[in-house]
């Protein structure tokens, strides 16, 4: 089961992509037009996995039962909206309208995955969270002022 719900986002196609919300299209549109290659939700990240755990755990489960829970945990996964280079940096782009309460998890699980990542690959990384396209062009600031 996977969390596709986005509050008050209305879909929209645009350059043959199904963009999740307007907000998400209007970014993607803006770093086009900067002439920056981006790519939508590339790749789904594997952020926690676990094998079982030590300790029994028992719920309910049903209507009625009550027992020892003895599935295996569910991983999770988070997929990035947006992944582009700039300047020698691999950003990656999480365009949010509004947070949730799995948000702040999510941030923080994917952002152990990225320090993985980017010393497995040596390849330089940012991650970033943004509301509209005046914090995108704050970003590329930033990391103009950093090269």
């Amino acid at each position: 089961m996977e969390n596709k719900k986005i509050i008050n986002a209305t879909p929209t196609n645009f350059d043959g992509i199904e963009f999740r919300s307007k907000l998400e299209k209007s970014i993607y549109k803006s770093l086009i037009d900067k002439g920056i290659q981006v790519d939508y939700e590339p790749q789904k990240c594997k952020v926690w996995d676990r094998d079982g755990f030590s300790v029994p755990y028992y719920d309910r489960y049903g209507k009625k039962g009550f027992g020892l829970i003895t599935s295996k945990p569910i991983a999770v996964h988070y997929t990035p909206d947006m992944v582009f280079d700039y300047k020698g940096t691999k950003v990656f782009l999480e365009v949010k309208g509004f947070k949730n309460d799995v948000t702040p998890y999510k941030i923080r699980m994917f952002r152990e995955w990225l320090d993985k990542y980017q010393s497995e690959t040596n390849i330089k990384c940012c991650y970033a969270v943004v509301y509209a396209i005046k914090d995108v062009n704050l970003l590329l600031s930033l990391l103009d002022n950093e090269s």
